[in-house]
């Protein structure tokens, strides 16, 4: 930590940045959840304050227990009470709190997580994001308001630490509802595969779609046990890999495929879904689906893709950087026979680095106890013990350290608590975050090319209000459910006519007037930025 007249200027800044005005506003519709992508060298922990049986001089008072109930987005590890009993020790002893973690699963986070609000569920912390419509639930006073007053106070470390544009995403109509993760992070997709196979069918090493599919292919044809590429109705990383590879989109109209490209500055908004390149997708989808590359029952799939790799199911995954690295290190130490391999399948095209609030967290506007649960948040960012416990487990049961500083996973695919199993994103630091033992190779590498081609535009820190057209979003998303979904996964015996049905329905659920109030907010935000 700063000392002296290096940490008044530090927290004046924050405060300063805070305060200061922003044009950004409501909702920003990101692309799908991403993990981060890029691992840095852990630094030294940092001190975190003492609980007492009275407040001392210009410290918050932490002497009344409180018990912090937190909700996060995924499965439960089987370990997770071990790790957290371990996380409360500290925590008890540091700010005299505990913290019970609670868990959405993927399976049914989107309909269970308003449902927390609306209910007038009693707890403190939340997992929120701007793929989770961060901005429309700050909106509807979900959230906490986060003034400079109290995060100065009760988050010293964090204002220390957070990039200041970082907090500027988090904005809502000019108030902050997140404290945001301060990593940088891709969402872009790459592609693992079991290298035995690729070698056995003479498939050379994979760098681009079509490669892909010459692997898909051959598993189709030759490997009737494994599901080539075990998609389900969730599944994104189709798009990503065949799409956003022409385009560089951050998608603006959540539901649909209205986006900017941000090699363009000038802010014309694309409805990717009427482009030439979509019905190219939607009829390579169709023959994919076909050809037998994933179940007959893909709609009905809920397994996450990475999982059904992991179990010898199916014989790729897709995803995130970070997600898949961890997957091809798991599948290694645990089936090494497979040769599992990392692929990037961009081929060079631009990509771009996520705005900070794809993954944060907020605080119940109904918390009883706001204040310590900011302290909390404080701890579980800055603090190594409690950083590394609840992003690797505990140390020499789930992971051990190597003489290098990197975190080898133990236990394989029967580790109790896996690297970033208990869903940690939201409070992840570029300073704690650290590099796998057994990471691919090519990891290091695909991060190095992307960080090469990744493009800086304004608009990434534009956040859409979507305040004026709540109701023409909620039939938008209906009608992508409806009808993307089957798109998607090829499960349409007319791939034309599936497209055209598409957009003739979202321009029935009132898509021209979304656009013509995101365009208008995205010229308003270019001007303000002249």
């Amino acid at each position: 930590m700063m000392k002296g007249s290096k940490a008044l200027m530090a927290a004046g800044l924050a405060a300063a940045v805070l305060a200061g005005c922003s044009s950004n506003s409501g909702n920003n519709s990101s692309a799908s959840p991403t993990a981060s992508e890029s691992g840095s060298p852990s630094a030294s922990p940092s001190a975190s304050p003492s609980a007492s049986a009275a407040p001392e001089a210009n410290k918050p008072d932490t002497s009344k227990e409180v018990k912090l109930k937190m909700y996060l987005i995924g499965d439960a590890p089987k370990d997770l009470g071990l790790v957290y009993d371990e996380v409360n020790k500290l925590m008890k002893k540091d700010i005299n709190a505990t913290i019970e973690p609670m868990f959405l699963s993927w399976g049914d986070y989107a309909q269970k997580y308003p449902l927390l609000f609306a209910t007038g569920e009693d707890f403190d912390l939340v997992f929120s994001a701007n793929w989770n419509k961060y901005g429309a639930q700050a909106d509807k006073g979900a959230f906490l308001e986060l003034t400079p007053e109290m995060l100065n106070t009760y988050m010293p470390q964090t204002m220390q630490e957070m990039p200041p544009e970082a907090w500027e995403q988090a904005k809502v109509k000019d108030k902050i509802y997140m404290v945001p993760s301060s990593y940088k992070e891709f969402s872009h997709t790459v592609v693992g595969v079991r290298g035995d196979l690729r070698e056995k069918y003479g498939i050379a090493e994979l760098k681009t779609v079509d490669d892909f599919e010459k692997y898909l292919d051959a598993i189709a044809k030759n490997e009737p046990g494994l599901v080539p590429f075990d998609a389900g109705a969730s599944t994104y990383a189709t798009g990503d890999l065949i799409i956003n590879t022409e385009f560089t989109p951050k998608l603006i109209i959540g539901s649909s495929g209205v986006s900017i490209d941000l090699k363009d500055t000038s802010g014309k908004l694309i409805d990717i879904s009427q482009t030439p390149q979509y019905m190219e997708y939607a009829k390579k989808m169709a023959d994919w689906n076909k050809k037998g590359y994933w179940s007959k029952n893909a709609l009905l799939n809920k397994t996450p893709i990475k999982d059904s790799f992991l179990a010898g199911k199916s014989a790729s995954m897709a995803g995130n950087l970070l997600d898949m690295s961890l997957g091809i290190a798991t599948a290694n130490q645990n089936h090494p026979e497979w040769k599992a391999e990392l692929f990037d399948l961009y081929n060079g095209a631009a990509t771009f680095v996520n705005p900070y609030t794809g993954n944060g967290v907020s605080i119940n506007a109904n918390s009883k106890n706001p204040e310590r649960a900011l302290m909390a948040l404080d701890l579980l960012r800055n603090n190594e013990a409690y950083f590394n416990l609840t992003t690797y487990g505990i140390a020499g049961t789930h992971y051990e350290m190597t003489a290098d500083g990197k975190v080898q996973a133990l236990g394989g695919t029967e580790s109790g608590f896996k690297v970033d199993s208990g869903s940690p994103w939201g409070w992840r630091t570029a300073a704690l975050y650290k590099p796998q033992a057994d990471q691919p190779p090519a990891f290091k590498a695909i991060q190095d090319t992307w960080a090469k081609t990744a493009v800086t535009n304004p608009l990434l820190n534009f956040v859409f209000d979507t305040t004026n057209v709540k109701n023409e979003l909620a039939a938008l998303k209906n009608v992508a459910e409806q009808y993307r979904t089957p798109i998607t996964l090829g499960v349409v015996d007319d791939p034309v006519a599936a497209v055209n049905t598409l957009n003739a329905k979202y321009k029935e659920a009132g898509l021209e007037k979304v656009v013509t109030e995101a365009q208008k907010q995205i010229d308003a935000f270019l001007q303000g930025q002249k």
